[in-house]
């Protein structure tokens, strides 16, 4: 929950969900919710993934528009000039649909696991 300037809360997300990049909690349904308002975005799903030197850092899986022609560096850069710097995603993985779990809501345990295995590819580890 958040509560704004005049008294009211707001439901952010679980808080198992939060996670934290360089000392700032990132709430990944606001990051999603930010991603989510491009124009060319149908969905998202965000989930933290390893980072060198946050610790752990946004890893952003977009399902596009069909119309769209979406690239990663413009989510980041919308992102970036739309929301808090530390919660932008470093990494944006494009789906043709986000994966659910048995409850019918994004699988986060298998993104999450996703993420991982792309990060670590790209920094020559192992998976």
């Amino acid at each position: 929950m958040r509560r704004d300037e005049n008294g009211f809360f707001y439901f952010v997300g679980r808080a198992d969900d939060m996670f934290n990049v360089g000392g700032e909690n990132v709430w990944p349904g606001e990051v999603e919710k930010l991603i989510e308002g491009m124009n060319g975005v149908h969905q998202a799903c965000v989930v933290p993934a390893p980072h060198e030197t946050k610790n752990l850092a946004p890893f952003a899986f977009v399902v596009a528009k069909k119309d769209g022609s979406l690239t990663e560096q413009a989510v980041k850069e919308y992102t970036l000039a739309h929301g808090p710097a530390h919660a932008h995603p470093r990494h944006v993985r494009f789906l043709d649909a986000i994966p659910l779990a048995g409850t019918n809501k994004p699988d986060r345990k298998l993104l999450i696991e996703r993420a991982k295995g792309e990060v670590g590819a790209r920094s020559g580890e192992s998976s």
